[in-house]
């Protein structure tokens, strides 16, 4: 298994376009007509929050709990 600083320096720059291509398309949001109030009011807006409260808590398993941050747990309609 390779280091932590390993696997830094390998995933960083790619990490670091991720973080920056979100803020990018934030922006476009913002700018848009409405984007505030829909930055504000979007109920996908509440989930990217939550998604990225996640990446900021350090208790592990981060991919899986923000998996189900964005997944749908209703049970299915019946038949």
């Amino acid at each position: 298994m390779r280091d932590a600083k390993t696997v830094l320096d390998q995933y960083f720059l790619e990490m670091r376009w991720r973080c920056l291509s979100l803020a990018a398309d934030l922006d476009r949001v913002e700018r848009a007509e409405r984007g505030p109030a829909v930055l504000s009011n979007d109920p996908r807006m509440q989930k990217l929050r939550e998604g990225l409260a996640v990446l900021l808590d350090s208790s592990g398993n981060r991919a899986e709990r923000v998996l189900m941050t964005f997944s749908d747990t209703s049970p299915p309609p019946k038949r």
